[in-house]
């Protein structure tokens, strides 16, 4: 028994690290341009679409075309900017180094609720639907599609991993009893989970929030004037904005 434990492990070992070797063998593409468009709802808002456009180099929200307000995400220099076109000014977020650790214990688990049979191909692929718990509460359900545009996944996961370490900040000037396990885990010590498993084309949780993927273009041929900040606007960084450091005319 316990030589077939021991040959279970290293069975186990091999195709995990076979399974490495496999996804570090496919290069991500280089110089690509992707459109990606989501379909959002919150709890008393209407749906409203948001479009994502993906380089190497930048990665842009906003709310489609003639959009004037969005937030770019320069890749390089791992600096988030959102710009407001009626204030005419852009609020930088910068990544913060800081070893704070969750106030409140945070068990986090998946459940695997297997392929969706029913749902059609996307890739040549069917969807996988999982659930992301939180001390054995279900906080997010996702349904992914492996392997399908890993590029946005790494751009997506690079974004959210810097304004969890913003988020991390703002913890101190929360009420303890203002503390959610499902909120703490999914946007600040555990926010890339949703992108553990694949392409995210629907994710459904917390106050009846869902993100549905509408359409997307890997070949977008993209305005380089999409990934450029106004010249003329105020500046200023979100640490400025939370030490009453900045001023609005009017």
């Amino acid at each position: 028994m316990k030589n077939y434990k021991i040959n279970f492990i290293y069975s186990l070992v091999f195709i995990v690290f076979s399974l490495f070797l496999i996804s570090c063998s496919k290069p991500l593409p280089k110089n690509y341009s992707y459109r990606i468009t989501f379909m959002e709802q919150e709890q008393y808002v209407e749906p409203y679409p948001t479009r994502i456009i993906i380089t190497q180099d930048f990665l842009r929200f906003d709310d489609g075309e003639n959009s004037q307000d969005y937030i770019l995400f320069d890749r390089s220099n791992n600096v988030v900017h959102s710009v407001v076109t009626e204030e005419r000014t852009i609020m930088s977020v910068h990544p913060k180094d800081t070893k704070i650790k969750p106030p409140i214990k945070l068990d986090l688990t998946e459940k695997d609720l297997g392929e969706m049979k029913d749902a059609p191909e996307i890739n040549g692929k069917k969807p996988h639907h999982y659930q992301l718990l939180v001390n054995g509460k279900v906080c997010s359900d996702v349904i992914v599609v492996n392997n399908l545009m890993p590029a946005a996944v790494k751009a997506l996961t690079e974004f959210t991993e810097l304004m969890a370490s913003d988020s991390k900040m703002t913890l101190s000037s929360t009420p303890a009893d203002m503390f959610n396990d499902c909120d703490l885990a999914m946007d600040t010590f555990a926010s890339t989970r949703v992108f553990k498993f694949g392409f995210p084309v629907q994710t459904m949780g917390r106050r009846d929030y869902a993100r549905t993927l509408v359409d997307y273009d890997e070949k977008y041929k993209l305005d380089k004037k999409l990934l450029e900040l106004p010249k003329d606007y105020k500046q200023y960084t979100v640490q400025d904005l939370r030490e009453g450091k900045v001023k609005f005319s009017g």
